[in-house]
């Protein structure tokens, strides 16, 4: 898998981190790009499974069920044949997505741009995974080449 972002720094990694002074535990891996390119890439080949770009700025603190703001879930299939294993990966924190459901993604490709949408404290984009069973994962492993040291 390939970064979501160029020039890559994680804001926050996935685990335990303390947010308004409370321990909590963040299920994905939050990056800005250190160039200032906002634009986010797809980590691999997928297709585009679910896609939420109508969000308005009036729920950013209303509404938990878009406190990820506009966001993108992409099966990508990362297996030796294919099929063979699949991950589901969601894109949050968009300010604007240029995918649409059922699109077919290669790696690499803009999938859209992060932005300080939703409930965050500035402009992110927010990664986690899924199995192909839908439990949710650490992406860190998969992601360790590419990942900044």
């Amino acid at each position: 898998m390939r970064s979501p972002v160029n020039d890559p720094r994680v804001s926050s990694p996935y685990g335990m981190r303390v947010l308004n002074g409370k321990e909590q535990f963040h299920d994905g891996i939050d990056f800005v790009s250190r160039s200032g390119d906002r634009r986010v890439f797809a980590v691999a080949p997928g297709v585009v499974v679910f896609d939420m770009d109508d969000y308005e700025e009036a729920l950013r603190w209303t509404d938990r069920r878009h406190s990820g703001g506009n966001m993108i879930i992409i099966a990508h299939d990362v297996g030796p044949a294919p099929g063979a294993r699949v991950y589901y990966a969601r894109y949050l924190h968009l300010g604007e997505n240029t995918v649409r459901k059922n699109q077919e993604i290669d790696e690499g490709e803009v999938v859209g741009e992060y932005a300080d949408a939703g409930i965050s404290f500035g402009p992110h984009l927010h990664f986690d995974l899924y199995d192909s069973a839908w439990r949710k994962i650490d992406p860190t492993p998969l992601l360790r080449g590419v990942l900044p040291s």
